[in-house]
C-alpha cells in the first residue's frame, strides 16, 4: 500500500518523469495490483524487465516508487521489490508544455485500459451486467470557472459515495476531463 495518500506535482522535472505512458502504467500497476519486481511488472505490462528496471530506477529517483525490501525473497533476499509511494498523483504545474505532455501520456494509458476492457468483454471475461454498466460519454455545459470547480467537487463526492468494496465489487477507473472550449466559427 502507498505510504502517502497523494502527491501534487508542480515541479517540472517530476512532471517530465511521469510524462511517459510506461512509467504511468508501472505506478498504476503497483497501486492497483500491488508490489512487484521488475520481472513481475514486465509480465503484467507486456514489456521486458530491462525496460521496467530502467523506469523503476527513474521513478524511484523522483519519489514515485519505493523499494519494498520486506518482500525480498530468493537467495539472500536478492529480488528487488517495489511499491507505489503514493495512492494518487495530481498534476498542477504552471508549465503548459509539461502539463500537455503528462496529459498525452495519461490519455495513452486510459485508451489502453479502455481497449483492454473491450477486448476482455469480447471474450466474455466480463459479465453482461458489467458490460452494460461500463460507459464513455461526454456532456457540454455552460459555466464559469467557479461553477466548473463546484462541478468537479460534486463529481469527486459522487465518486467517493460510489466506492463500495465488497462481494461482486471490481476496481473501476473513472477518468474525468473538464476543459473549456470555445465554439469554432
Amino acid at each position: 500500500m502507498a505510504e502517502k495518500t497523494k502527491v501534487v506535482l508542480t515541479d517540472a522535472a517530476m512532471m517530465r518523469a511521469m510524462a511517459h505512458p510506461l512509467r504511468m502504467r508501472i505506478v498504476g500497476s503497483l497501486r492497483l495490483d500491488g508490489p512487484a519486481t521488475s520481472a513481475i511488472l514486465a509480465r503484467r505490462l507486456s514489456t521486458d524487465s530491462g525496460q521496467t528496471s530502467h523506469h523503476l530506477r527513474l521513478l524511484a529517483r523522483h519519489g514515485f516508487v519505493a523499494e519494498a525490501p520486506e518482500l525480498g525473497r530468493g537467495a539472500h533476499g536478492r529480488e528487488r521489490w517495489w511499491k507505489a509511494a503514493h495512492a494518487t498523483t495530481l498534476f498542477a504545474g504552471d508549465d503548459a508544455e509539461d502539463l500537455a505532455a503528462v496529459n498525452r501520456a495519461q490519455r495513452a494509458v486510459y485508451d489502453q485500459m479502455i481497449d483492454q476492457f473491450h477486448a476482455e468483454a469480447a471474450h466474455q471475461r466480463w459479465s453482461p451486467a458489467w458490460q452494460d454498466a461500463a460507459a464513455s460519454s461526454d456532456y457540454l455545459v455552460r459555466t464559469t470557472p467557479e461553477g466548473l470547480k463546484r462541478l468537479q467537487a460534486r463529481i469527486l463526492e459522487a465518486i467517493r459515495e460510489a466506492d463500495h468494496p465488497g462481494p461482486g465489487a471490481e476496481t473501476v477507473v473513472v477518468v474525468q476531463h473538464t476543459y473549456p472550449r470555445r465554439t469554432q466559427p
